[in-house]
Order: structure tokens, then sequence, then C-alpha cells
């Protein structure tokens, strides 16, 4: 990887493929481009060598396998040298999404406890309170018949209050926190330029010293959240790192990973059905009538238009995919939104279809990495999409939302009408 030579077949292609995802018009509707890509090769490469994945069971195995890692600290040591002078980086890659067995293993088994789907299920109906006022927060911004922005209401309702109170981040400071976090999710870009760098560092430095101060209060007043039960781990004295403690970043890097993840990601998710709910209103009209449909439809929304759309993995030993040679230390990027509309895994994939059996995506992500939260996201959409279409019958998309992300795809606006 990273060789001298001229640039081979498909290449350039490749390249410009991709600049068009880049643009404003490749964030707003990226599946023709992965189409392209698609109908390119099943696998991509570029000139640097890096590779990218379209297919569903490419993506699903990328994600799997044990034969790819993450892209952690000892990688970017090698890649990018200086990463460890950017606060917004640090908080990122040390962080336990960016880390490998055994490190991985260790902090993952700290968390997991929280989020199995018996503790998830037992907060079904909490969850529900909680989606309902929200929703009386999106009625009373839009009673005066006004444009209601609903990306910047659910970032400040339903899924901060959720994970919020998991984690046991109060109230009062879920709104100080969006801004910083916002810009700190920028890290994970395929390109970030030097001003949306000094905005992740200013952010990660914000977000650090609020859960070193949280951590802190903690210490001296345990309460039954997950700061606490990891404050507990860490103070431990026979919970060294080898018999599965963790150290003080560690701590602070978890607790900030869950609440961002929990937040961001889930507010994409829930803006993202919607819009697709608001496009196809016959889909609407299923749910409405039939809220049994729940389930299926949030497996449907996070397939059509999933909030993490790119995944990267770095080969760990020579491996072969689709018969393209991948030699250890490639970094393979896989385009799972481009996967979840693979018409070999899913017939008519750009037709949204909440009655669609067994979707399959890979929205999740999968293996060791599953998303943790998998099962909390599932019971909150799953409670807010019915409610809130049946709530709001005359919702309406007001102007045109503005796109944010490739990545991480969301919106940085989105208008709408209650009726």
């Amino acid at each position: 990887m990273g060789e001298d030579r001229s640039t081979a077949p498909g290449e350039e292609a490749t390249e410009a493929l991709l600049a068009r995802l880049g643009t404003p018009q490749g964030r707003a509707d990226p599946y023709p481009v992965y189409a392209a890509l698609r109908a390119l090769a099943p696998v991509c490469r570029t000139r640097r060598g890096q590779l990218y994945l379209t297919g569903h069971q490419d993506c699903a195995e990328l994600v799997r396998s044990t034969s790819f890692r993450a892209q952690g600290p000892d990688w970017m040591d090698r890649v990018s040298p200086g990463w460890r002078e950017r606060p917004g980086k640090v908080a990122t890659i040390e962080a336990m999404l960016f880390r490998d067995p055994p490190d991985h293993t260790r902090l993952r088994r700290l968390v997991s406890g929280a989020f199995t789907a018996r503790r998830m299920a037992a907060l079904r109906e909490q969850i529900g309170r909680l989606a309902e006022a929200a929703l009386d927060e999106i009625a009373d911004a839009g009673a005066d018949g006004g444009v209601v922005d609903l990306q910047a209401l659910l970032s400040r309702s339903l899924p901060v209050s959720v994970i919020g109170t998991m984690v046991g981040v109060p109230p009062k400071d879920w709104g100080l926190l969006q801004e910083s976090m916002s810009a700190m999710m920028q890290v994970v870009e395929l390109t970030v330029d030097e001003p949306a760098l000094a905005a992740a560092d200013r952010g990660a430095e914000t977000l650090m010293d609020y859960f070193a101060a949280l951590v802190a209060d903690r210490r001296k007043e345990p309460t039954d959240d997950l700061a606490s039960a990891l404050v507990a781990v860490r103070d431990d004295v026979s919970g060294d790192r080898e018999g599965g403690g963790l150290s003080e970043p560690e701590l602070l890097q978890t607790l900030l990973l869950l609440f961002m993840a929990g937040v961001d990601t889930m507010v994409n998710h829930l803006v993202n059905g919607t819009a697709a709910f608001l496009a196809h209103p016959g889909q609407a009209d299923l749910l409405r009538a039939d809220p049994a449909l729940a389930p299926g439809a949030v497996e449907e929304a996070l397939r059509y238009d999933a909030p993490i759309q790119i995944l990267a993995r770095v080969a760990a030993e020579d491996v072969t995919i689709r018969q393209t040679p991948v030699p250890a230390g490639t970094l393979v990027i896989g385009l799972l939104g481009a996967a979840n509309r693979d018409p070999e895994r899913f017939p008519d994939p750009d037709v949204f279809d909440i009655t669609r059996p067994g979707t399959g995506s890979v929205s999740f992500g999968g293996g060791m990495h599953f998303c943790l939260g998998a099962p909390l996201a599932r019971i909150e959409s799953a409670a807010f999409f019915p409610a809130l279409l049946t709530r709001f019958p005359g919702l309406r998309q007001a102007g045109e939302p503005v796109r944010r992300g490739l990545v991480l795809r969301g919106f940085e606006h989105f208008p709408v009408t209650l009726r």
C-alpha cells in the first residue's frame, strides 16, 4: 500500500465517484454514487491503495472477520504521526470503538451489562413516557402552525433523556454539551479540514473536562447510574487493567463515547427515518393503521437511510476479497449505506417498505464491535415512529432540509410543520 505505481484501470473512476460523495449533492443523496461504484467493481481501489466495498456480503464479512482490525492507536501512529497532539482525535481513537482485543474486550465487558436486551426491555415503559414527553415538546413548538426544526428538538429531548439518565448526565447539562458533541463527531468523517479539527479539539476538551467533573461528583456521592458503576470499577484496588479495571482516561473516554453515540447517532436515525416516512406517505399510513408494524419499520429505516454509512478496517493479515488480493495493513472501507441497498441482498433496494421481511442490514456493524446500543436504539425508535405519525397526522416537511456528514449521516436542520 502506498507504493509508487501508475494508476490501474478503474482507479480514476473510483476517485471521481468518491469526490462526488463529498459534494453537497453527494451528501444529500449518496445512493446513486454507491450504485455507480457497485457497477464499477465489487472492490474499488484508489490510487493510495485503499479499498472500497459496496456489497452486502463483503461489508458484513468486513465488520465480522477477525482478519481485520480497528483503526486504533498503533495504526494511527504509523499513518498519522502527531495525532496525539489533537484532543479530538485522542478522545476518539483511544476509545473502545477504535480498540482491538485485549483492550476492547476488557472495556466492552465493563459496560455491556448495562445494554443487555433484558435490561433494555425493562426500560420499555419508561422510554415510551420519554417519547411522549418529546412529542409534547414538538407539539408546543409547532402549536402556532410555524416551522419546527425536528433535528434541533430531538437533539435535546428523547435520545439525550434516555442515555443521559443511564450514564448519569443531569438534564440541566444536556443542552450545554450538544455543540461540543457535534463538533467532535466531525473527527470520524473521511475528510476534515483544519477549522473542523480545531473545533473538534475544543469540543473534546470541554467534554473531557465535563466528564472529569462528573466522575469527581460520583466519587463523592455515588448514584444508580453507569458513571458511578465505572467509577467503582476504576477505584477498586484489585481492578488493575490486566485484571479487568480501567485507567482514568479510559473511564472518561468510555463515558463520553456512550453518551455521544446515544445522542448524536440516535437523533440521526430518528430524523432520517422521519424523512423517509414523509417522503413515502403510504408507508406512514400503514404504520398509523397498525403500530404492530413498528419493529419492521425500524429495521427498514435503518436499512434505507442508516445513520452510520461508512466503516473502515485495517487488514491484519494478507487476505483476498472477491479475488482481489488485500495485503496486511491495507485500509478497507465498507460503504454500509451501499451494502444496505445491494440488490443481490434486497429486492427493489431503493424502495422504502416497512413490511419488507427480515432486512438483515449492516447498520449496527457486526462481530466484536457490534453496536452495544442496538437493543436500546430499536426500542426508542419503535416507540417514537408510530407515536410521532399518529400524534401528528398532518406532519409535513417545510422547505429543503440541510444534510451534514457522510460517515455519520444526518441533518443540520430538518424543518417541518405539524398541520
